[in-house]
Formats: C-alpha cells, structure tokens, sequence
C-alpha cells in the first residue's frame, strides 16, 4: 500500500476504473467525476480498505459485486445513501479529507487498485477508537513481557532438574509459583 498517493495518479487510478467498471449508481459515476476534475478534492480523497470509525466515508460498488450500491458516512450523521447529500458535502468541505472504499469484483488482485490504496492515518480515527487501540497495544505488550518471565523462570526450574540440584528446584519452583500467583488476576 502506498503511504503517499499523487492527485495525478488517483486520477489515472480513477479513469481506468471508470473505463472498466459500471458503477451501481450513475449518480456515484457523476460524483468520481466530479472528484476527478477538482484537483482540491482529489488531493483530500484517499483510497482505503478499512473504513470503519474514519470521519467521512463514500462506499461505492459496481454492477458485479452483490453490495449496496452507495453509502455515505460521515461522523454523528446517519449512513446515507444520496448521492447529492456527499456531493453537497464534498463541494461545502473541500479541505476535510474523504476516504473512499470501492467494491468491484477483482478489488483484492488490482494492482491498479493496489497502487492507490493509503493506509488510513491513526489521527484520523475516533478518539475512542485511537484509546482502544492504544489500551489493546499495552495488553499485547504486558502479555509478551508475562510469557518472556515466565519462559525464564520455568528455563530455571528445568535446569535445576537437569543438574539434580534439588535446593535450586525448590527456589525456582518457589519463584515461578509466586509468579504464577501474582499473575492470576491479570
């Protein structure tokens, strides 16, 4: 995925899909076109394949995939289907980036589509969602960090047994116990 899209190469991304595919929506095909003649908005649309909790969605699907044919969604607004509610949005809001997801049937072996793929900026996600993430991230990492203690103490309580030392047993076993013990709650 490309961290960096040009408006010129969004653009030619955007005319070879109109020249392959017919969109559900003749409405959605006046809007990419749209997109494509006003450089300002071209250069805040970018191409995503998650779009859950992003700002300001247009999901857009052609006549060979079984998906609805338009979705609009934009933050604290209900999911819209008018194609000239988000044209009304995009021509008010030129400046707030536009994250555009399109459903067609060879989407996942595009290189085409490939090339134009950005991944989607953890800024723009929800607060919420960002807290989420940041809150998941720890767990994974206090996880890691467990299972590498515990590793250690248990490669002791193994080498302890292989040497037959039996007092360093007993202290590692006790070590690894009470590290299992504080760990429980966790």
């Amino acid at each position: 995925m490309g961290s960096t899209v040009t408006t010129a190469e969004k653009k030619h991304f955007l005319r070879w899909f109109l020249a392959n595919y017919q969109l559900q929506s003749r409405e959605a095909e006046m809007l990419i076109r749209y997109m494509m003649t006003r450089e300002n908005v071209l250069r805040k649309v970018h191409f995503v394949e998650n779009f859950r909790q992003l700002p300001r969605v247009i999901v857009m699907s052609t006549t060979c995939v079984p998906v609805a044919p338009f979705r609009y969604y934009r933050r604290n607004k209900p999911v819209s289907t008018d194609v000239e509610q988000a044209f009304l949005d995009l021509y008010q809001h030129p400046d707030e980036d536009i994250y555009v997801g399109l459903f067609f049937k060879d989407r996942t072996t595009s290189a085409a589509y490939a090339a134009v793929l950005e991944e989607v900026p953890v800024h723009d996600l929800e607060p919420a969602v960002r807290e989420m993430i940041s809150l998941q991230a720890d767990l994974i990492i206090e996880q890691a960090v467990r299972r590498y203690q515990r590793a250690i103490l248990m490669a002791d309580v193994d080498r302890s047994l292989d040497e037959g030392n039996r007092e360093a047993f007993y202290q590692a076993s006790q070590r690894l116990i009470e590290f299992d013990e504080s760990n429980l709650g966790l």
